[in-house]
């Protein structure tokens, strides 16, 4: 029991000074003379807010070289040979972020009906049944190469596989 009181009383020893020590730092630091204005009279400061930033530079020189046949664009020039070109930023709306995306249109932006031509001329010949199959396996692998959902792609290659059996079994 002994050993736990001895251990008490030096915790609260080691609380004690730590407690002292800090109002000790307080005293000082609030003992120091009152600090003068900027121009070194009166007591007080008057805070002004800080005048915003001249706008930031909005146009950009942009320099686009010749490196091996391809072009590389740089701040600063690279040869004898390099073009000027000059990147209008706009700036955001007051309270809005930047972004790199372009804005959506304002207007709907839905394409033309296209209009199917009416020509007479042209006229398909009889198809075969491989012939149709092969062109039904040709558009089914541009669609595939075009890219396709998770939803579409169980769809997609079952008939994929059917088309490849089909002219299989057909002896195409």
């Amino acid at each position: 029991m002994s050993i736990i009181r001895r251990a008490a009383a030096r915790c609260a020893a080691r609380l004690t000074a730590a407690g002292l020590a800090c109002l000790i730092l307080a005293a000082g630091a609030t003992s120091d003379p009152p600090v003068a204005g900027p121009l070194g009279g009166g007591q007080s400061v008057t805070l002004e807010p800080a005048p915003p930033p001249a706008n930031p530079h909005r146009h950009r020189a942009v320099f686009v070289c010749q490196e091996y046949g391809a072009p590389v664009f740089a701040d600063r020039p690279c040869g004898s040979t390099s073009e000027t070109r000059s990147l209008a930023i706009p700036a955001p709306p007051p309270g809005a972020a930047a972004s790199t995306t372009p804005p959506s249109p304002a207007a709907s932006t839905r394409p033309r009906p296209a209009v199917p031509k009416t020509s007479a001329s042209v006229v398909p010949g009889p198809e075969n049944a491989c012939t149709k199959l092969q062109r039904q396996l040709d558009e089914l692998n541009d669609r595939m190469r075009a890219g396709y959902s998770a939803r579409e792609a169980a769809r997609l290659w079952q008939r994929w596989r059917d088309t490849k059996e089909r002219l299989r079994t057909g002896r195409c």
